[in-house]
Order: C-alpha cells, then structure tokens, then sequence
C-alpha cells in the first residue's frame, strides 16, 4: 500500500494525510456554513474542494492512486478534481497516468499533461516556477505556446492570462541535497529511481556544475538570483 491508501467510503478524488509534521490546518468544504477549522494529522482524509495550510517549519503528505502531494511549511493549497491551487509556499507533485491536471497560483494558471514529478513555488508576483525533476508530458499556458516537460528545467509561469516567461536549467543534484520536500519525509518518493537517473543524464550532458539557483520573482521583470560556492576550475 505504501503512500497510496484511501479513506474508505470515500470519494475517489479524496487524497489521505501519509505523513505529518508539525502543525497543519485543514478548513473543509462544507456546504451552506462556510468552513471550520480542523487539526489535520496522519492518516486524516483530504476531500474534494478543501483546503489546507501548513505553518512554520511544519509538512505534509497527501496521495490518492494517481496523485501524491508534499507541501512545504507556510504554504496554502486547496485541490478539486483536476486542479491544485497553491496560493503560498512551495510543493512537489507526482502526478501518475496521461490525464491532464490544472495548477493554479494567486495569479497564474499552467495546464499540464502526462506523468511526472515537478516542485512548484510561489512567487511574489502571483505566479510561480514550475520545476521538473523527472517525467515526460506538456505545460499548456494560458496565452502562448506549449512546452514540453524537461528535467532540471525550471520554467516561469506569468500573468493573467498566464504565459510562460523565461526558463533556466537548475542543478537538480544541488536540488535534491538541499530540499526538504525530497529529503524530511521517511519514505522516498515512487518516482526516486527516475529522478537519480535525470540527475544522471544531466550530469552526462552539462560540463561542470550550475553554481546558482534561481530565487523570487517580485515583478514580472525582476528576477532574483542566489548564487552557491565557487566557479569549477579545469
């Protein structure tokens, strides 16, 4: 069973809490009264249109069959069927089977299509960086044209309507050290082995290491870097 279980009885979009650290809140939908503030814990059940929010230095798991969630502390997500909305913090998605599943920020929308594993995190411009770190697919914007799913291509996504702005390759064996959404929880992700092996290929296909990872975005037009170590010498 491992990261894949269900609520019995329940909906076949709702996703289980696999994992849980720290303090997180669940506000479910609730029809005609408006919502009511739950403690969310391992093994409560995430349902269809509610809402959760993870505090400082806290984290959380969710997945159902075809889709598993891990949430970084002080972030907000609510998912429906086909779509998360992270209107803060980061997250990393696994994403199971060709279907399509919507992502959404305060201000921007991607489309995306195919299997994967990919981070998300807000910007303070409303939109967000989207970051594969393994799979094959589409990311379809609002305006412009679509992309395909790249390893260690972190791509923005602007605007609204949204498009997709400039895009950078990371160091995704630096990503992997540094993330807690890779590295905090106790089991590994389903996806790890295609993981080592887009590391691999990058480290195949670039001379040396990237020295730099790209952090926020206040405006559209103003991208902040953060620089690691030194330059390689040969």
């Amino acid at each position: 069973m491992g990261a894949f279980l269900f609520a019995q009885g329940g909906s076949q979009h709702d996703l289980e809490c696999t994992f849980s650290l720290g303090t997180n809140w669940l506000f479910p939908a609730v029809e005609n009264t408006g919502t009511n503030l739950v403690r969310f814990d391992q093994n409560s059940t995430f349902r269809n249109g509610d809402s959760l929010h993870t505090k400082e230095q806290s984290l959380c798991e969710l997945a159902s069959k075809d889709l598993q969630i891990r949430l970084g502390s002080n972030s907000i997500v609510g998912i429906k069927q086909k779509e998360i909305a992270l209107t803060k913090g980061t997250a990393l998605i696994y994403k199971r089977g060709e279907g399509n599943l919507n992502i959404k920020s305060k201000q921007s929308n991607l489309s995306t299509k195919g299997q994967y594993t990919a981070i998300v995190d807000c910007t303070s411009n409303g939109g967000f960086k989207f970051i594969p770190l393994e799979g094959k697919g589409l990311i379809v914007p609002d305006k412009g044209e679509s992309k395909e799913i790249f390893r260690g291509r972190l791509t923005m996504v602007i605007g609204s309507p949204s498009q997709l702005g400039n895009a950078y390759d990371i160091d995704l064996l630096l990503l992997l050290k540094s993330s807690r959404l890779i590295n905090s929880f106790p089991t590994a992700l389903p996806s790890m082995k295609r993981i080592s092996l887009s590391i691999y290929a990058q480290q195949l296909r670039l001379k040396g290491k990237f020295n730099a990872l790209i952090g926020d975005a206040p405006t559209d037009d103003n991208l902040q870097m953060w620089a690691f170590g030194e330059e390689e010498t040969k």
